[in-house]
């Protein structure tokens, strides 16, 4: 590692949570379908004591991977759209010139 990356990473110049959470995500979802994948696979095991049960089992599993699968992306989804807030943030104050004041002076509400 040289001199200027330590640098970067000690300023907090760069985010690296976006890269986290991407990562994240992909774990997330692993870990999802593993436990779905041995929800599915033990509801034959159920059918042996309970085929109603069992049965149950094999469509709420299935469900269950839909569902888990979705709100996780909607969650990760939510923290990208918190840094990608940050950068938008940067960029409109990269664009504002020196002296240029960020908005025009209004008062709060409409009452004198």
């Amino acid at each position: 590692m040289d001199r200027t990356t330590v640098r970067t990473f000690l300023s907090f110049d760069n985010m690296i949570a976006p890269s986290i959470i991407k990562l994240a995500y992909f774990i997330g979802l692993a870990l999802i379908t593993i436990s779905a994948l041995f929800t599915f696979f033990g509801s034959f095991a159920m059918m042996k004591y309970s085929f109603a049960a069992g049965l149950s089992q094999m469509f709420l599993s299935i469900i269950g991977f839909a569902v888990g699968v979705l709100f996780w992306r909607i969650i990760m989804e939510i923290y990208m759209v918190f840094f990608s807030i940050n950068d938008r943030l940067k960029e409109i104050r990269d664009r504002l010139t020196p002296g240029t004041p960020a908005a025009p002076d209004t008062p709060l509400s409409d009452k004198p």
